[in-house]
């Protein structure tokens, strides 16, 4: 029996919206993976501005984008731990709750660029195998990881969502339940 194939992607998903879901995808259909874990992060150590929804929202809205889609699956593994959310820890945590499983990380091209900043980056290569997203061109390789790359160019940002939600929530951009959920909670400044 082949080992499971899991793929763990960490992020705000502030809001999750469906470039996340078309990268997961790619990933899934590029390295046969059985399972995406999405694992929304509490606070990233890497970002300053902190996330605009709350963790129970952002969880709402990754269970409604992921609902019917059989490969996918929401750890809140890093809400459960103290902040900040650090990659290293939460792949040490899946090794002992997958032992037998093949894991990787899914990641963009914009965290592989800066990897090497991450805490524990060494140990953190031990424990997975890294997917990089790119929305164009070739990213550098590091040889210190086990490195897949793949590529897509879904226009879609959490960022734009979030600053275009007062006035125009870009609907292309999001699965349609998860924008009524947005309208209907006023998140961002969006009125319902």
């Amino acid at each position: 029996m082949k080992a499971q194939r899991i793929a763990l992607f960490g992020g705000t998903f502030d809001p999750v919206h469906l470039g996340h879901i078309e990268v997961a995808q790619a990933a899934v259909d590029a390295l046969d993976l059985d399972l995406v874990l999405f694992v929304p992060c509490r606070q990233s150590p890497h970002k300053d501005d902190g996330t605009v929804a709350s963790e129970d929202d952002r969880l709402e809205m990754l269970e409604i984008a992921t609902a019917d889609i059989p490969w996918a699956a929401i750890s809140e593994i890093e809400m459960l731990l103290p902040p900040p959310s650090y990659s290293w820890l939460t792949a040490e945590s899946m090794r002992e709750i997958f032992p037998s499983a093949r894991l990787f990380w899914l990641m963009g091209e914009d965290q592989w660029e800066v990897i090497d900043s991450w805490a524990r980056p060494e140990y953190f290569a031990t424990l997975v195998e890294i997917i990089v997203h790119s929305r164009g061109g070739t990213p550098g390789p590091n040889p210190a990881f086990r490195t897949h790359f793949i590529s897509g160019r879904h226009p879609a940002s959490a960022t734009a969502i979030r600053e275009a939600a007062p006035a125009n929530l870009p609907g292309e951009w999001l699965d349609p339940a998860v924008e009524r959920f947005i309208r209907d909670r006023g998140l961002y400044g969006s009125g319902s």
